[in-house]
């Protein structure tokens, strides 16, 4: 999820325990703490783009980290106060602000290694995009009313129970949304006999509505969208081959595992005659809504010639960013 996002969230969990004790310095406190996690960016200049994937996302995120983290900044915290308030009440606070981050990335497309380093894993529900407006909304105007909020006002807490309250239901609809577009693609494809192995369905961005499907088969995935308020009860699947084979050839290369690591078993894999190979990360979907499906950023290497130097991620297209036109998303979250 993007920070802003974050803090608010790390503000709003250690403000349920602190608030009553600190006041609006929890929410300042929090929301460092909730950003926490996301400092391993600053490790991306020793890393190649690659390399990267592997590291974001992982010991910093990780449950033994928050662990850790909590111990030692609740000790810390509870000795600068000079121990007016209880120890585990700071270790409790800054574990809510710094897991309920991890859990909330868990919940996002990119995934999640929780039990890093002790598996490299990723996690991931796909039930809401990391741009998630609604979402952020409403932890915002949450913390704005408790900055602006004389602290002795009685409903303080209330405020913070009744925002983290709605905000965990707004979360808990985007499951809900899912689930229903997930039953209408399993339904489609059933429908229309498309054969295929595995489903993964995945939010769109700025909206809780609209979803991609995506079906693999032996020789390609099939794609298609669908929006809870679709007027037309047939859905459209456009079919794109994937080199599926080569993924044994090309696996055992350093750079080339992380990279399909990353798409968590879903790499749409396109060859030329000359061997130059393009895998694309399709888990987030395609960048259109409309017509066949359009992707960006692909690992690129000639297979005959797999030095670490000679691979990298295509950066240099035109488009930039998660959607290719936000008046056709608009348009198909409205079921056009």
């Amino acid at each position: 999820m993007d920070s802003i996002t974050q803090g608010l969230l790390g503000a709003v969990t250690f403000a349920i325990v602190k608030d009553k004790e600190i006041g609006k310095k929890s929410l300042l406190i929090g929301a460092v703490a909730g950003m926490i996690p996301d400092l391993d960016v600053f490790l991306a200049p020793f890393f190649n783009d690659i390399e990267f994937l592997s590291v974001h996302r992982s010991v910093s995120h990780s449950i033994i980290l928050a662990v850790l983290l909590s111990l030692g900044l609740g000790v810390l915290f509870h000795s600068l106060y000079k121990k007016k308030q209880s120890q585990s009440s700071w270790i409790f606070a800054f574990f809510l602000a710094i897991m309920t981050h991890s859990i909330l990335d868990w919940c996002t497309t990119y995934g999640t290694k929780l039990l890093s380093p002790f598996s490299a894993r990723l996690f991931s529900t796909n039930n809401i995009h990391v741009f998630e407006p609604c979402y952020t909304l409403i932890l915002l105007i949450g913390v704005l009313l408790l900055v602006f909020r004389n602290r002795k006002a009685f409903n303080r807490q209330r405020i913070l129970n009744f925002t983290l309250a709605l905000s965990s239901m707004y979360l808990m609809w985007t499951f809900v949304s899912k689930g229903i577009a997930n039953q209408h693609f399993v339904n489609e494809l059933q429908k229309q006999n498309i054969p295929y192995t595995q489903l993964i369905v995945s939010p769109t961005p700025l909206n809780s509505l609209l979803w991609h499907g995506i079906a693999k088969s032996e020789d390609g995935y099939y794609f298609a969208t669908h929006s809870l308020l679709d007027k037309n009860e047939t859905t459209n699947f456009y079919f794109e081959t994937s080199e599926h084979a080569l993924i044994d050839k090309i696996k055992g290369n350093r750079l080339v595992k992380y990279y399909l690591d990353y798409t968590q078993d879903f790499p749409l894999i396109k060859k030329d005659a000359l061997g130059n190979v393009k895998i694309y990360a399709i888990k987030y979907g395609p960048v259109n809504v409309f017509g066949k499906p359009e992707f960006l950023y692909p690992l690129r290497f000639n297979e005959n010639d797999m030095k670490e130097e000679l691979i990298y991620i295509d950066k240099t297209a035109d488009h930039k960013g998660p959607v290719k036109c936000y008046k056709s998303l608009w348009k198909r979250i409205r079921g056009i």
